[in-house]
């Protein structure tokens, strides 16, 4: 692994993520020593110390010596030549050959304008990498336009699009495990499995994220970018030799096998809900906002074909987790076996298997085995931690291209213009209703 020489400059230092995710990130990363030849520049509306900027983070010592804040307002074009003075002066220290991240831990809106008030500053040469948060877009057009107004200024190759799903540990392995174990890798297909499931669930609710959730929705916020994801990396095709450099490439042609929702089947595949209370939280009685929605599709690859793919997800429901269940087809008079992926809280693998009960009867029973990484030795990289590192190393396996986000917001196109036009299939549910009961 090699860390290249960077000068990471984080928009938003002071905001919710930088300061729960991100600084805890890089402490953890200059604590083990990844960050030698990095400087990090914090930008900040408001003039603060870089001793406040780390108040929450009491093992940030060695962090502090690499990290400056720089004042300034983004909204203005002139503002950023400070920013550039900033980096050239780095560079003087570091050497010509240091690469510039700019990752944008900012509101939705605020990061277009961002990146081309960076871009008509002209600090966008080969050097640079753009590290952006979803979401990518509203739906297929917003997404559309969002591609081409970032490409007038960037190249792909130099756009990392976060989807710190992709970065969590479990979410890794599933590559790995399909790959590398042959009793799953020569049962993966619709000759084996029957259906699968992509589940998740949260016990909360919207929170303090009132005006977010109102404008965006659990399609949006969730099913959209998360759970596309995670089905693509369970259907799509994994070599055994497989260079992670080509994981994007599976991904995407896992995304475009998806076949089109018909209009004629659209109730039977499409649920949305909103949990009971959700309209006097949000001052908005008539709010048609899906707190939970669950949509079945099905691939055209050979591979594939017939198995349904259930993505669900919802708030206030009774469990807390983020799973994938796969459901092997019985055989004879067998019970059908069911290997779970445990993404989050507890990551992990579970297999139900059906055995001999000990005695002189032939009872059989199911029995489960499970292996959970919280029991290893090894402390699980965070994603964001993982989302770092990969962008230092120039590693774009975990980031999402610009033809996923594409290909995602088209399977979920008539689900977008049905709901657009009529709220009739939005169904009420209690608060802590279990998942399974709403799809």
């Amino acid at each position: 692994m090699t860390i290249h020489k960077t000068i990471l400059v984080i928009f938003g230092i002071t905001g919710d993520l930088a300061q729960r995710k991100l600084i805890p990130a890089l402490v953890h990363m200059s604590n083990a020593g990844h960050l030698q030849h990095t400087r990090i520049i914090g930008i900040s509306r408001r003039d603060i110390s870089v001793t406040q900027v780390l108040t929450a983070s009491p093992e940030a010592t060695q962090l502090a010596n690499c990290l400056q804040v720089l004042t300034m307002d983004v909204e203005q074009l002139l503002e950023y030549q400070k920013l550039s003075a900033s980096i050239a002066t780095l560079k003087q220290e570091l050497g010509a050959d240091t690469q510039v991240i700019f990752y944008l831990s900012v509101p939705p809106h605020a990061s277009l304008p961002i990146v081309e008030f960076l871009g008509q500053a002209g600090i966008n040469d080969s050097s640079v990498k753009l590290l952006l948060e979803k979401p990518f877009g509203v739906d297929l057009a917003s997404a559309q336009d969002a591609v081409a107004q970032i490409q007038n200024y960037y190249k792909e190759e130099q756009l990392y699009r976060i989807d710190h799903y992709l970065a969590k540990e479990m979410v890794q392995n599933i590559v790995a495990f399909r790959s590398q174990n042959a009793i799953f890798r020569n049962l993966w297909s619709r000759e084996f499995i029957e259906k699968i499931d992509i589940v998740a669930s949260e016990k909360i609710g919207i929170e303090n994220r009132v005006g977010f959730y109102e404008q965006t929705g659990a399609l949006r916020d969730f099913l959209q970018n998360h759970l596309m994801q995670l089905m693509a990396l369970v259907i799509m095709d994994v070599p055994t030799d497989l260079n992670i450099k080509d994981i994007p490439a599976h991904r995407l042609k896992a995304l475009q096998s998806i076949e089109t929702l018909q209009p004629d089947s659209f109730g039977d595949y499409v649920k949305r809900g909103q949990y009971e209370g959700y309209i006097q939280e949000v001052g908005n009685l008539e709010s048609t906002t899906e707190t939970f929605v669950a949509v079945t599709l099905f691939s055209s690859d050979p591979k594939w074909h017939g198995v349904p793919i259930r993505l669900a997800t919802g708030k206030n429901l009774a469990q807390q987790t983020t799973e994938i269940r796969i459901y092997f087809k019985q055989a004879h008079c067998a019970e059908s076996n069911l290997l779970v992926l445990h993404i989050q809280p507890k990551e992990g693998i579970e297999i139900d298997l059906v055995a001999k009960k000990p005695g002189y009867d032939k009872a059989y029973d199911n029995v489960a085995l499970s292996f959970n990484y919280r029991n290893q030795d090894n402390r699980p990289v965070e994603a964001y931690e993982r989302v770092l590192l990969d962008a230092l190393t120039s590693d774009k396996s975990l980031f999402t291209t610009a033809s996923e986000v594409i290909a995602s917001w088209q399977i979920l196109q008539l689900v977008q213009e049905r709901w657009a036009v009529s709220a009739e299939d939005l169904t009420m549910y209690q608060p802590g209703t279990a998942i399974e009961a709403l799809f």
